[in-house]
């Protein structure tokens, strides 16, 4: 018997596949591969056992607020919209607060850009107790207050990203950082060249001195000097990769390379022009060291 002809056959017979029925591992091995958005906005909406599948502690984690369109349309680095936004500020930190609530306890990454306020700081420091990173990019609605509160809360953190967060800084602010959290590993610091009078540090990063157990330290575009980046040195004995780049009152001399000569990875400037794009910097300092909240040494 011939076989029937490609296209002819009776589509009717062939029984439609009932998505809604999927497993919950099965679905959850999808979801993890989304966004907070994407889930918050899409995936959980689409049936009563999605939204339950949305649901599963395991899938907030981690939980990246960061790399969406919803979130650049807010407004830009300078706080002018260039397009009506789908979704406004107060809408993002209610979104966030409800992935925090569906980890229930089990936060250990947080990244978002530019929404962030203090109160949602408040927010997830009250209920993550297992928070090891936290990631801002460019969230003026961040003060020193609500950082400090954060850290306070979080003892567990190991690795800390600060980029174009204006109001966050000061040697207080640091040491106090160190001190709240002694496990802390990784820091990573970018600021605006214009941020800083005349280049004039003011010792804010001699605070990092206070963070004994450093592995990793970037001071992208600060105006730390040579005299208070030995300070910094002597007080984390065990950093393995130090980023300077812009820090144009670094003089890179023999002396000074000599006294990094056990740091394994060095980038010291003059390196390039500055930069000021949000996104270049959050992913060149995360291209230098990619696993926030892994295992450490």
């Amino acid at each position: 018997m011939d076989a029937p002809p490609i296209g002819t056959g009776d589509d009717s017979q062939v029984p439609a596949r009932d998505w809604s029925e999927l497993p919950l591992d099965a679905l959850a091995s999808v979801f993890v591969k989304l966004g907070a958005i994407e889930i918050l906005m899409g995936a959980g909406l689409v049936c009563r056992s999605w939204l339950h599948a949305a649901k599963l502690p395991d899938l907030w984690r981690s939980v990246d607020m960061a790399r969406h369109k919803v979130v650049d349309d807010i407004f830009d680095i300078f706080g002018v919209s260039p397009v009506e936004p789908k979704i406004n500020c107060d809408v993002l930190c209610a979104m966030a607060r409800v992935a925090v609530d569906r980890s229930r306890g089990q936060l250990e990454v947080f990244v978002a850009k530019r929404f962030v306020t203090d109160q949602l700081l408040e927010y997830i420091g009250d209920r993550s107790p297992a928070l090891k990173a936290v990631v801002l990019v460019s969230c003026c609605g961040v003060s020193n207050q609500g950082f400090t509160q954060l850290v306070a809360r979080c003892p567990l953190l190991e690795d800390l990203m600060l980029v174009f967060c204006p109001k966050i800084g000061g040697r207080d602010v640091y040491e106090a950082t160190g001190r709240a959290c002694p496990q802390l590993k990784r820091f990573r610091l970018k600021k605006r060249a214009f941020c800083f009078s005349a280049g004039k540090s003011g010792g804010e990063v001699l605070g990092f001195a206070a963070m004994h157990e450093l592995r990793t330290l970037a001071l992208a575009g600060s105006a730390v000097t040579n005299d208070e980046l030995a300070s910094v040195l002597d007080g984390c004995p065990r950093l393995e990769s130090l980023d300077l780049r812009d820090c144009f009152n670094i003089v890179a001399d023999d002396a000074l390379r000599a006294r990094c000569a056990g740091i394994e990875s060095l980038v010291l400037p003059p390196l390039r022009l500055e930069v000021d794009d949000e996104d270049y910097e959050y992913e060149t300092l995360c291209s230098r060291d990619v696993d926030f909240g892994g295992d450490s040494d």
